[in-house]
């Protein structure tokens, strides 16, 4: 039961990442200033490329978080170097068919987007390799990675707000968790000092992409009233979060949560920046993704219920 739930939360995550991926592509194509909109049979076609890669690269980390720590163990507990190649080959299969599904998801879209799911899958390694044993640099990751998914469509999409409070809301998740499931190595002063310097670092990258090319920061001819949809959204998130804090029957079980409904609330937050726009075809079909993923995850926990604990001999 423990892996069918991590791999549920994986799978809420991907599920998460690929609807902020379209919704670059939605903001790219909608926004006023960027010119005539792209013919709507090309659009659905990179919102689809867009969402495969992300997918992809998702399947990637976790893929590579599985092998090290299937040859961490192996290490550890003394296993035979010919088990651990068994355990591990399933895993390294995985790492290279999804490496390669986002990279030709990508390629498709253009070569800047190759470009920018390289670095992602740079960054990937580097996480499960190193970052994520430690927190000051692990904890900023997820953040990069998030903001850059949002990015593989173009880099230089015309509202890199809605990138940064993305990748915002995963470093906070992030942080969150580490500290409600209290994991180690735990979060330090100097740690935690890092990780606020991390996260400027990265907003200065995102939000400084349309300045450094000589654009206006905010789109001209978009009203600021487009941040109150957002904002509404976040405030659900935010009661959301701290309901199911309250209820869990453990801090892991209150972490694992909250990764789950911050990942499945990114398409409400897609409809939210959506109707701000005033799209009101993308904000339904986002809206109906995210009903339908947590009425998935309410389905899920039923099922789960339902199944009851596993036979045990006495």
């Amino acid at each position: 039961m423990t892996r069918i739930r991590d791999q549920h939360i994986r799978g809420s995550i991907a599920f998460g990442a690929a609807c902020d991926a379209a919704l670059s592509v939605v903001l790219s194509a909608r926004v006023p200033e960027v010119g005539v909109p792209p013919p709507i049979d090309r659009l659905l076609i990179t919102v689809s490329l867009a969402g495969v890669a992300a997918v992809g690269l998702i399947a990637y980390g976790a893929a590579l978080n599985d092998l090290f720590d299937r040859r961490r163990d192996a290490v550890v507990g003394g296993r035979s170097i010919g088990g651990a190649d068994r355990a591990t080959g399933p895993n390294v299969i995985i790492v290279v068919g999804s490496l390669l599904l986002a990279l030709f998801a990508a390629a498709a879209i253009g070569r800047d987007s190759t470009y920018v799911t390289l670095v992602l899958a740079t960054l990937l390694l580097f996480h499960n390799a190193v970052a994520r044993f430690i927190p000051a640099i692990g904890l900023v990751v997820p953040g990069a990675v998030l903001a850059g998914l949002m990015l593989i469509p173009d880099w230089r999409m015309p509202m890199p707000i809605a990138v940064w409070l993305a990748m915002t809301i995963a470093v906070m998740a992030a942080a969150g968790v580490h500290v409600l499931a209290d994991k180690r190595p735990r979060i330090s002063r100097r740690a935690g000092a890092v990780v606020v310097i991390g996260w400027a670092i990265m907003s200065c990258v995102v939000l400084g992409l349309r300045t450094g090319l000589g654009s206006p920061f905010w789109p001209g001819t978009l009203s600021p009233v487009v941040l109150v949809w957002p904002f509404v959204v976040l405030v659900g998130l935010g009661l959301v979060v701290r309901w199911k804090i309250r209820t869990a029957s453990s801090p892991r079980h209150a972490g694992a949560k909250v990764i789950r409904y911050v990942a499945l609330w990114q398409p409400l937050l897609a409809a939210a920046w959506c109707a701000g726009l005033g799209d009101w075809v993308a904000t339904g079909i986002f809206a109906a993704c995210g009903i339908i993923g947590l009425l998935a995850v309410g389905g899920y926990r039923e099922l789960a219920g339902m199944s009851g604990p596993p036979a045990q001999w006495r």
